[in-house]
């Protein structure tokens, strides 16, 4: 019984105890999974910002269309939102640092362009001058992007460190009852399961064979005390035969 008592509460404690761990787990990984979530998109609201200001801007200096300054506007607001909304949620702090310093010599080098007014070589500055700055911001966005995956990867391996704390208790306590059933199975056999033999073997050569019983074996247990009130009967038959 004391055995039985010490299986089930190795086993409940076990099992508790990954309870929790996988409740652990699973919150980690449901915030993993939702910070990689948010700052895919807001990388991907960065890009399409900065698209809308790419084009606004082409539109303004080439094709001369001042109509689409309030898309350019648009993009900046919805760029600077972005930005707002990664500095609470991300932890990739440097990479974002680099967007925002990009973001800065952007803007600072198209409000300059377009404060001088429309320009004849205004192509050649689209191409050469401003598409430098442009591609900067862009990689420093992806390069946004892919610290984000790169903070997963480290949230990743502590999630599988966690997994790991969650089923261990789990295989330990197995571990631990299949020692003690195989312990418990080899107590039961040298000291019940034997000994019974014994008397049954040893009853069965004293009654078909006239064998005196004569049966020994360690413990003094009920199994004992069995064998000592068998030999105390056949005594007693004895003597009523000498009678």
């Amino acid at each position: 019984m004391l055995g039985f008592l010490t299986l089930g509460f190795l086993l409940f404690f076990s099992g508790l105890m990954s309870y929790f761990e996988l409740g652990r787990l699973t919150y980690s990984t449901q915030g993993m999974l939702q910070t990689s979530r948010q700052n895919l998109e807001i990388s991907k609201i960065m890009l399409d910002a900065v698209q809308d200001q790419n084009k606004a801007l082409l539109e303004i200096m080439v094709a001369g269309e001042t109509s689409y300054d309030s898309l350019l506007r648009a993009g900046r607001a919805q760029f600077d939102g972005a930005v707002r909304q990664a500095r609470t949620s991300s932890h990739a702090v440097s990479a974002l640092d680099t967007v925002i310093a990009a973001s800065i010599r952007y803007t600072s080098l198209v409000d300059s362009r377009l404060a001088e007014g429309k320009a004849s070589d205004n192509v050649e500055w689209f191409v050469n001058v401003y598409g430098t700055s442009y591609y900067e911001l862009t990689s420093a966005v992806k390069t946004f992007m892919i610290a984000s995956q790169h903070m997963m990867d480290t949230e990743a391996r502590q999630v599988e460190r966690t997994a790991y704390r969650a089923i261990m208790p789990g295989i330990i306590a197995l571990v631990i009852a299949i020692v003690m059933i195989l312990t418990f199975f080899y107590l039961v056999d040298v000291y019940y399961i034997q000994p019974v033999l014994k008397i049954t073997q040893g009853l069965h050569n004293y009654i078909h064979a006239k064998v005196p019983f004569n049966v020994t074996f360690e413990g003094k247990d009920e199994i004992f005390h069995l064998k000592e009130y068998i030999e105390t009967l056949i005594d007693q038959l004895k003597n009523k035969k000498t009678e």
